[in-house]
């Protein structure tokens, strides 16, 4: 999943989220790598959660983290740093901050997450 948005728009806080439905243990604090680059989580699923917003413009190869793209959830802020993902099903998610209490989020898909999208906005339309 790669995350786009401004300083403070939400992204860590989605990932909270994420992580807290993914099981990780709620003792383990989730918190942004900005230091660090990349976090590993245990969950249901195991997580890589990335940072890129103290770095230039990388591919995925570079940082090192093409090992965790078959074994892991990918979790990447800042993602409009990254000149290339060697992968084609990824997620999009785009978040805009409006207020305070307030965001703005889109979700684009690629590969499986678009017809997963799809499938969702499908149901959506059912239950109404």
């Amino acid at each position: 999943m790669l995350f786009y948005g401004d300083l403070g728009s939400g992204k860590t806080t989605f990932i909270q989220g994420i992580c807290e439905g993914l099981k990780v243990d709620p003792d383990i604090a989730i918190t942004s790598p900005t230091f660090s680059i990349i976090n590993l989580y245990e969950g249901i699923y195991p997580i890589a959660h990335v940072d890129l917003y103290r770095l230039e413009s990388f591919n995925i190869e570079e940082l090192g983290l093409w090992e965790y793209l078959n074994t892991h959830i990918m979790l990447i802020e800042w993602a409009e740093k990254l000149t290339f993902l060697p992968k084609e099903d990824f997620l999009e998610i785009k978040i805009q901050f409006i207020d305070e209490t307030t965001r703005s989020i889109s979700l684009t898909g690629y590969g499986e997450w678009f017809e997963l999208l799809k499938a969702l906005e499908r149901d959506a339309k059912l239950d109404k």
